[in-house]
């Protein structure tokens, strides 16, 4: 018999309005994916109490992708985080979009959140510039980035000062267009994280 998962209507709520407000309503509706993170994951596998968990929301009509991810118990302060692209799963990649790490991500840490901005896939800076060369060009990068999100050939990896390349990793997947009880678990356990930093951010500014 399969247990049920309950999860806060809170949770729910949140993360239903994630998924279906990323973007401004003219554009079509935003195509969510996203992973568990552990060092199981790496290729090949390390040895890490640490884990997370990480959404990708692109949008291939609005050309933008938005990231939303939290993580803990890694072994050493991070190092780096980043989309690898374009390789199946269990298979390595190279890095694809900007090094090391996402605008604003939390470096030097053990444990954080966050949430990126609306990035603009036109924008150069989002890629790794040896992957833009890799590609022929900007559009055959985006174009080769879109499709590896969309075909499962992207992993989202934090990489740590013991483990240089990588502690812990997920392949992207889809999570499909209606919330379902591991959409939402996903979502909700990074929207939690993302909630306690913003409070605890409002707190230190008081």
């Amino acid at each position: 018999m399969k247990r049920r998962v309950f999860l806060p209507v809170t949770t729910v709520a949140i993360a239903t309005a994630l998924m279906f407000t990323a973007v401004p309503a003219a554009y079509a509706v935003p195509m969510p994916f996203g992973t568990i993170l552990s060092g199981a994951n790496e290729v090949p596998p390390v040895t890490s109490p640490g884990a997370g968990s990480v959404a990708v929301v692109l949008d291939p009509t609005a050309q933008t992708l938005q990231i939303l991810t939290s993580f803990f118990g890694l072994t050493t302060p991070d190092t780096a985080a980043h989309i690898h692209c374009c390789a199946p799963l269990g298979t390595n990649a190279g890095v694809a979009t900007t090094l090391p790490a996402f605008l604003g991500f939390p470096l030097g840490v053990t444990q954080g959140t966050y949430l990126s901005p609306l990035f603009s896939l036109m924008d150069p800076s989002l890629y790794n510039p040896a992957f833009v060369t890799m590609q022929g060009g900007l559009p055959q990068a985006e174009a080769a980035l879109i499709a590896g999100i969309e075909n499962d050939q992207t992993y989202f990896n934090i990489h740590t000062m013991a483990n240089p390349g990588g502690e812990i990793r997920g392949q992207l997947e889809p999570l499909g267009a209606v919330p379902e009880p591991t959409t939402l678990l996903l979502l909700g356990t990074a929207l939690t994280g993302l909630g306690f930093a913003h409070r605890w951010r409002q707190r230190r500014q008081v």
